[in-house]
Order: C-alpha cells, then sequence, then structure tokens
C-alpha cells in the first residue's frame, strides 16, 4: 500500500460517524460508548500468520493465548475490565481440526485468567494463510477512562516492567538459540501476559492520565500518545527498562522499538510521585523515563546529550519507521 497504517487510520477517521454516546472513538486502544449501565470499552485485534506470528516459533495453543491478551491489553489500558470476547478464523487447507482446538485452548486458558466468556464469533476459508480476529468489549472501572488524549503538560511519563523481552525471544527463535537460561525471553513473545497486577494498583491508587500499551514499540507508540494529546515528550533513555543482555548485545534497539512488550505506558501528574512510589516498593517494576512538555513529538536524551534514532517501531504498510 502506498501510505503508512497511521495515514490510513487518519483518513478512515473522516467516515467515522459523530454521536453523543460515543466518548471515545477511532484513534485510540479501543472505542468507549457510552450505555445505561456505564461506560463500555470496544476493542478489535487480529493477528496473521507470515505477518503477526509463524507457525516454526509458536503452536496454537500459543497464538490462541496471545490473541486473547493482546486484547485483554488494550482493555485495560482504557481503564476498564474485559467481559466478553468474540473471535473470527481463517482456516487454510494445510490446518487440521486438531490445530484449531489447540487454538481454542490457548483461548479458553487466557480467557479464564481474566474471568471473560468466549461468546462466538466465525469461521471462514482462506487459500494460504491462517488468521484470528478477536474482538472484545469490557466496562470502564475507572474515574474517566485512560486513553492516548489525556496527556498533560508537566506530566511524568512512566513504562511498567522491562521493554525488549518479546522482541529479543523472537530474535532468539530467528537465531536458533532456545537455550534454557533464555527461554524466559520466547515465553515472553509467545505468550505476552499484560500486567494485570500493576494495573490494578495504577487504579486503585488513582495515578494516570493518559495509558497505552506497548505494542508497535516504545517510542512510535509514545509519538501516537502524544500526537492525540497535542503534546510532545521528552525521554531519558538511560532510564528505559531493558534486560542486561540486549545492553551486552548492543541490541537496545529492540526495548526502544521492537514492539509487542505489551506493557503499560503511562502519564501522570508529578503529584502522584509518592503514591508511585508505594506501588514500587510493594514490589511491581516501574519506571519514570521522562516528561510531557508543550513541544511536538519525541526527543530522546542520552546522558543529557540530545540522540536521534533511526527505527522507531513497526507500522504496517510500509517499513518500519
Amino acid at each position: 500500500m502506498e501510505i503508512s497504517e497511521n495515514a490510513l487510520i487518519k483518513g478512515i477517521k473522516r467516515f467515522e460517524a459523530p454521536s453523543d454516546r460515543v466518548i471515545r472513538g477511532i484513534g485510540d486502544d479501543g472505542a468507549v460508548v457510552d450505555m445505561e449501565q456505564g461506560s463500555y470499552v470496544f476493542v478489535q485485534d487480529a493477528m496473521t500468520e507470515h505477518i503477526h506470528f509463524e507457525f516454526a516459533f509458536m503452536e496454537g495453543y500459543d497464538i490462541g493465548r496471545k490473541a486473547v491478551y493482546i486484547n485483554v491489553s488494550d482493555i485495560l489500558a482504557m481503564g476498564a475490565l474485559p467481559l466478553y470476547f468474540m473471535v473470527t478464523i481463517g482456516i487454510p487447507a494445510k490446518m487440521s481440526y486438531r490445530d484449531i482446538q489447540q487454538i481454542y485452548k490457548g483461548m479458553r486458558r487466557a480467557a479464564k485468567e481474566f474471568d471473560i466468556l468466549l461468546l462466538g464469533g466465525d469461521t471462514t476459508e482462506t487459500k494460504t494463510d491462517f488468521f484470528i480476529d478477536v474482538s472484545m468489549v469490557g466496562k470502564i472501572v475507572t474515574r474517566h477512562y485512560f486513553g492516548r488524549n489525556r496527556a498533560g503538560k508537566g506530566d511524568l511519563i512512566a513504562v511498567t516492567g522491562v521493554l525488549g523481552e518479546s522482541a529479543y525471544g523472537l530474535s532468539l527463535l530467528k537465531e536458533g538459540r532456545t537455550d534454557r537460561g533464555l527461554m524466559r525471553f520466547i515465553r515472553r513473545y509467545r505468550a505476552p501476559q499484560p500486567p494485570y497486577a500493576v494495573w490494578k494498583e495504577l487504579v486503585k491508587h488513582d495515578i494516570t492520565t493518559s495509558m497505552m500499551d506497548v505494542s508497535d514499540g516504545l517510542i512510535i507508540d509514545l509519538e501516537k500518545m502524544m500526537a492525540e494529546s497535542k503534546k510532545g515528550a521528552r525521554i531519558n533513555l538511560d532510564q528505559v527498562p531493558m534486560p542486561r543482555l540486549l545492553k551486552k548485545e548492543s541490541k537496545e534497539s529492540l526495548a526502544l522499538a521492537g514492539g509487542e512488550d505489551y506493557q503499560f505506558l503511562f502519564t501522570f501528574p508529578p503529584h502522584k510521585r509518592e503514591a508511585l512510589s508505594s506501588i514500587t516498593e510493594m514490589g511491581f517494576p516501574i519506571s519514570i523515563i521522562g516528561k510531557v512538555d508543550t513541544g511536538k513529538g519525541v526527543r530522546l536524551f542520552e546522558k543529557g546529550k540530545e540522540k536521534k534514532i533511526a527505527q522507531k517501531g513497526y507500522e504496517h504498510f510500509g517499513d518500519t519507521a
């Protein structure tokens, strides 16, 4: 395609019909709709063979789990709890009934972890490649939805967990490195369970102003957040959490642009810093990596000096930005 994914989404947004019931529409991890019983979030995320995964690297069970996890991640990032989901799968002739069973077993496992129910969906035939497309609904449980458009001037920028583990796991599989000591990275790639426990603490202490999950890469995702919030950001690369092995092997770019971390990137006001510290003291890994300002885009600094990087993350319909 001749345009980027972001440009395509902007073009599609022009077809969005305005409604008083739609609190947040196209341009976020999910859409927020106001109903009589409260506000609900609707998300949809697909995985396509040869684009998002290879059967050589992932079994059907892992694909099923991951398909649910990435949608749960979007629901949580909007400040909601997941409730129900539906799934459509495209099945090529090369796949067996057992293959499909394993995928649904993986989905059932992930659904049980978050107490969500499969309601149905659709099945269709494809000529060559398998795909799985999950739609999910959740209910807002926070004071307001999180979203990408609520970052404020002076807010601090933070991220949960460690970045680059999933991308490093994929690189290990491509290199045929499956040593026992490296399997945790491969497991993170195959089954990126959202950090639900730390999310609950962030919600409990009412800390965040905006939030999204890191799916395409830290830098490109932060650029999306700042664009939606009409703000800029300064990031201290020295504070970005990553595995020691990435630095040892000079693969720091995987933490900045590798993607598929499914950790939470969020902003919060400085006066909430003490509350955030109380969460980290409980053992939850959270790193403050920067600050929101009135500029435009994302500026990167390392050891006090501004730095430019060529690779910012993954974008469909084009090379990595």
